[in-house]
């Protein structure tokens, strides 16, 4: 959990001003954010399905780690926007995979999801604060250092990951994850229909698309607000990490929250979370409101993308665990993304490069997703109640 969420936490909260010293506009921005969105309408998918039917998923966390090392090399020795997209379109198919991937590895090991994921999932959020402190201490030393040195850091990380991944325990491939309440005669493909006609699923998936596509516009687009407001950029990494504070410390309390309110009120709250959030991007000037709104985003992590994540990993028959949870990335991080940033490059030109309307967007996006989960949360919670999750589940009509 660590070192794989690491990785992202050295590129991630500095990428929109590493390629603005590349030269880029907010327009050329989004064409590569939105392209790289789009291969993960088929990269989830394909490592989810190499996880359930050909490689045992504490293996495949070495070839991914192998291929993020030399994508992000490349990526950080191009100068051209084709060169930049390319190469960032290739980390990028396989990162966000292997951050969903870690939730099915955790389950299968864990005896008790609901329970006890917080407190292993806390490490994750944990790691995506070390690479901000280190480049902070780099920029407080040298302001003009090349921001080329955060890839560089990602890389060191993703070695050490690399080394980690053959300590993993192993983790059978999913078809094998038949246990007594699964038909063990059911194949990948009846699974995957099962799946697909699954109700509460799809209204996952929905959700899904809506606010981690609203979530992925605050990752990328806060630091440009911050520095154009006036922050230094030796204090942008840590000003994004107060919210990560805030998620160790829920994901040590989730034990106790997620029994006293029901799944449906657990993701409605983290929706609603983020619809606050973008909307103080959108409207105010002050730096310490901006700041501390990051609190916001740690609520939106560990209410909704956590509570989808653990709907999900019961609902989905255990055949295809991993592809349930990768194929929320071909919703959330792939189509919805992908969308997004194409509307994101329409708003900048059509604004003159405004930000605070990219940030309104991104509000009513998330308000949509608030709108599914309510109506369909009675649904959400007689699914989670058939399918035997803990009993402490209020009714949420």
């Amino acid at each position: 959990m660590l070192l794989q969420f690491a990785v992202g936490g050295a590129v991630l909260p500095f990428l929109t001003l590493f390629l603005r010293d590349k030269g880029l506009t907010l327009s050329e921005m989004s064409e590569i954010l939105s392209g790289a969105s789009a291969l993960l309408l088929v990269f989830p998918f394909f490592w989810g399905m190499m996880a359930d039917r050909f490689i045992p998923l504490n293996r495949l966390f070495t070839i991914l780690n192998v291929l993020l090392v030399v994508c992000l090399w490349l990526f950080s020795r191009q100068q051209t926007w084709l060169g930049l997209a390319i190469t960032y379109m290739a980390f990028y198919a396989c990162y966000n995979p292997s951050l969903v991937l870690l939730n099915p590895l955790s389950f299968y090991h864990i005896k008790n999801p609901r329970s006890d994921f917080g407190n292993l999932r806390a490490w994750g959020s944990a790691g995506w604060i070390v690479p901000s402190i280190i480049i902070y201490a780099l920029l407080a030393a040298n302001p003009q250092l090349d921001l080329t040195v955060t890839i560089h850091v990602a890389i060191g990380t993703a070695l050490l990951m690399l080394g980690a991944s053959f300590l993993l325990p192993h983790t059978p491939i999913g078809i094998t994850h038949t246990l007594e309440t699964d038909d063990p005669r059911m194949t990948y493909l009846q699974a995957i229909r099962k799946l697909a006609g699954n109700p509460v699923y799809l209204i996952l998936l929905v959700v899904y698309f809506l606010i981690a596509s609203s979530f992925s516009i605050q990752a990328i687009y806060s630091p440009a607000l911050l520095e154009e407001l006036g922050m230094e950029r030796k204090w942008i990494g840590p000003a994004q990490c107060v919210g990560v504070v805030l998620e160790i410390l829920l994901f040590r309390w989730q034990r106790g929250i997620l029994h006293r309110i029901s799944y449906a009120h657990t993701i409605l709250i983290g929706c609603l979370c983020m619809v606050a959030r973008h909307l103080i991007f959108a409207f105010s000037d002050n730096l310490t409101l901006l700041v501390a709104s990051h609190l916001l985003t740690g609520l939106v992590i560990v209410f909704h993308h956590i509570g989808v994540s653990l709907v999900v990993n019961a609902i989905a028959p255990r055949e295809v665990r991993s592809t349930a949870q990768t194929l929320l990335i071909l919703f959330g991080s792939g189509l919805g993304p992908m969308t997004a940033n194409w509307c994101v490059g329409l708003i900048a030109e059509a604004t003159g490069q405004n930000l605070r309307m990219i940030f309104l967007f991104a509000a009513l996006m998330a308000a949509a997703g608030t709108a599914v989960i309510f109506l369909g949360a009675r649904r959400l919670n007689l699914a989670a109640h058939a399918e035997d999750l803990p009993a402490q589940i209020p009714d949420a009509r």
